[in-house]
């Protein structure tokens, strides 16, 4: 189990692209169970995915559906892969821009993510 931090180093690549994981430090984040969400910076420029570890990717299709009802903004579930820590996932994408009317956004998917995974893991309403 990783115990990422605000401050704390995380690997990243893109496995598709042929990019080896190298580092960056964690701005900011949400870790809600299997869900986690981070900015990342390598000191120059900033990056952010949000993905849910241990899950199937039928079920990463219907979250982004869920996540989109609720929250009223586009979500998919990316095509391009990456690798966070040795484990390669497929990341969420969403319209942001680093503006005051988009800095809920992040959270909130995650938020959103974590909760309906939750509803499914109890059998609740999907």
């Amino acid at each position: 189990m990783h115990h990422w931090e605000v401050g704390g180093v995380i690997n990243i690549g893109w496995p598709d692209f042929g990019r080896t994981e190298r580092s960056y430090t964690i701005v900011n984040m949400d870790h809600l169970g299997q869900v986690l969400r981070a900015r990342v910076t390598d000191g120059e420029k900033e990056g952010g995915f949000l993905v849910v570890h241990d899950c199937p990717e039928v079920v990463l299709e219907m979250l982004a559906e869920q996540a989109t009802n609720k929250l009223g903004f586009k979500v998919i579930v990316s095509n391009l892969r990456c690798s966070i820590d040795g484990t390669v996932l497929r990341s969420f994408d969403y319209e942001w821009y680093p503006t005051p009317e988009y800095a809920h956004r992040p959270t909130d998917l995650a938020r959103a993510i974590s909760g309906s995974l939750e509803e499914m893991k109890q059998g609740g309403p999907s």
